[in-house]
């Protein structure tokens, strides 16, 4: 598990042609490349007539660390990003480290015990 208060999850409404397209804009900037890359998902705006048929929307979520925070922030701005929401992380939890799962073997233990 990461020290989860060091970081925070940035989310930011971008336009683009596609999740592709929005994520390389992302990934050009180093404050915006997240643990592992940007999460990217369409949004759906309503159209004039109350459906969801206007396209080209996508949300951006990251993982930012607190001291590039600010950055972060202003490089979204750059690229288009608007309605941007930031919230603390309470946790993050990797994959199980090897160590870990190795100690739980020895001691016939399971992740439920």
């Amino acid at each position: 598990m990461l020290q989860a208060e060091q970081y925070y999850s940035v989310i930011a409404n971008m336009r683009g042609d596609g999740p592709e397209a929005v994520a390389e804009k992302l990934l050009t900037c180093e404050a915006l490349k997240g643990l592992q890359g940007p999460t990217i998902s369409q949004v759906y705006t309503l159209n004039g007539n109350g459906s969801a048929a206007q396209r080209g929307f996508y949300a951006a979520s990251i993982c930012v660390s607190k001291k590039r925070l600010y950055a972060a922030v202003k490089e979204l701005q750059k690229l288009g990003g608007s309605g941007v929401l930031v919230q603390p992380m309470t946790y993050i939890f990797d994959e199980e480290p090897r160590r870990w799962t190795d100690l739980l073997s020895r001691l016939n233990m399971s992740h439920t015990d």
